[in-house]
């Protein structure tokens, strides 16, 4: 009588591996064991204060998106950059700067399943972009040993870091064509809240801003060019759900809303920034260059009309007349003024507020010394602040950067026209006109740590890299 047959030792040890759970297995198994624990203690805490359970409950929300997938996050991230006004929760951190740090978590746990794949694939496919990304940062930090104020060098580390790592964290996350889509709908959505915002509680007759709304921004001149970027995005899902009539029509009516939101900030900046997006749009609009036409006399209709029969005439007089933009002009004089002086190097980043003054007693008239002694303010330019702070080294880094963000929407446009997929290849142009509307309205603004810029250019190599794989996956 034969007794068993013998198992192979290869079978045994397959058979063992199976049952064993892998790191990436007992690392998410902790992670939700983790989660358990808060949700007891989040219970304990509501009968305490319970903002703090509020604030938590949405945190455990965020950390589960996380959690179950990456792009989920990301786009939920990118609604709660828009609430970076808000007040800090604790230890003067924010909602955002937390979700941030959650993210960035995430984004190395699924690199640990991955086993590092999505940072690598980065790195090889677009070497510049990773050392100009990485040249920009270490210049940023190397800067502060010339600057004024280190220590206000130091401080921009935790602002710029993150936002440069969001190319390496949107490049892992964003798999598959919904992914993108739910990216977008993120923008609208973050967008159309900050809009509603700031319509649904107008400046008080006291405020320094008059008539202009700043939303849950804050400040008119950035509310109207992240709301700019809402509507450009909001334009082109509207025009990928075709098959879809509520969405479109929801789409549709946030871009109305959105239209609203740009011109009550009166910000003229904005206004321009806006011309600029009807322009390129229609430059970039290839098959659909008729309805971006068409769009764009509608825009344009649209904001005669509110200026003629609406705005009143203090608001239209902001519009209509040219000033030295409160305080503007005179800033980017001093700002001139750091970069004859420090063509090469510049004086340090984040030193812009702190040495100002220093170059307000010079040939040449300034209109007003307030916004430079009484309360020191940034350059209200992205280019020149990063020109005067970090010199010709760190604008050309920053610009490559830019470029490659650019260079990638219309790579990904190119490819998905090619590979005839029209409503991926509609995506990349929206995006491309989005990115051009923001860097537009970065002209008068100094928001070089705006996390909706820094994920817009993430997304150009992103799409990239989805329009040249062989198949796209989860339309």
């Amino acid at each position: 009588m034969r007794g068993p047959r013998p198992v192979p030792v290869l079978a045994r040890a397959g058979h063992s591996a199976l049952l064993r759970p892998s790191l990436g297995d007992r690392a998410t198994a902790a992670a939700w064991v983790a989660l358990g624990a808060a949700a007891l203690l989040l219970g304990v805490a509501a009968g305490t204060d319970p903002k703090l359970a509020i604030g938590a409950a949405l945190g455990l929300a965020f950390i589960a998106a996380v959690l179950n997938d990456l792009a989920l996050g990301l786009a939920l991230f990118t609604i709660l950059a828009f609430f970076e006004v808000l007040p800090a929760v604790a230890g003067g951190f924010t909602f955002a700067k937390i979700g941030g740090i959650l993210l960035a978590l995430a984004w190395l746990a699924t690199l640990t399943v991955r086993g590092g794949r999505g940072s690598r694939a980065f790195v090889a496919e677009h070497p510049l972009a990773t050392t100009l990304l990485l040249a920009f940062l270490g210049w940023v930090a190397i800067s502060a040993a010339w600057a004024e104020s280190p220590s206000s060098t130091l401080a921009t580390l935790p602002r710029y870091g993150p936002n440069v790592f969001l190319f390496f964290i949107v490049y892992t996350a964003i798999r598959e064509r919904r992914h993108v889509v739910w990216l977008l709908v993120a923008f609208v959505i973050g967008s159309t809240i900050a809009a509603l915002y700031g319509i649904a509680r107008p400046p008080s007759q006291t405020s320094l801003r008059g008539d202009r709304i700043g939303g849950i921004v804050g400040d008119p001149n950035e509310l109207a060019s992240v709301l700019i970027v809402g509507l450009v995005l909001a334009v082109t899902l509207a025009g990928i759900l075709r098959r879809h009539t509520l969405a479109r029509g929801a789409t549709a009516a946030a871009a109305v809303l959105l239209l609203l939101g740009v011109l009550l900030t009166l910000s003229r900046g904005g206004l321009l920034a806006l011309v600029v997006v009807m322009i390129v749009a229609i430059f970039n609009a290839g098959r659909w260059r008729p309805a971006a036409v068409l769009l764009a006399v509608l825009a344009v209709a649209g904001a005669v009309g509110y200026f003629s029969a609406f705005a009143s005439p203090v608001a239209r007089a902001r519009v209509t007349t040219a000033g030295t933009g409160s305080g503007r002009t005179g800033l980017w004089t001093i700002g001139w003024r750091m970069v004859e002086a420090h063509p090469v190097h510049g004086i340090g980043a984040g030193n812009f507020a702190v040495s100002s003054v220093h170059y307000l007693l010079r040939p040449g008239t300034i209109p007003s010394d307030y916004l430079v002694v009484d309360i020191p303010q940034v350059a209200h330019n992205v280019y020149l602040q990063l020109l005067a702070e970090t010199g010709v080294i760190g604008l050309a880094l920053f610009l490559g950067t830019v470029g490659i963000g650019l260079a990638g929407a219309i790579g990904a446009a190119r490819a998905f026209r090619a590979r005839g997929d029209p409503s991926m290849e509609l995506v990349a142009r929206g995006v491309l006109t989005a990115q051009a509307g923001i860097l537009a309205a970065d002209f008068f603004i100094s928001a070089q740590y705006n996390k909706q810029l820094w994920i817009l250019l993430a997304l150009g190599p992103a799409l990239l890299a989805l329009a040249r794989r062989p198949a796209a996956t989860g339309g």
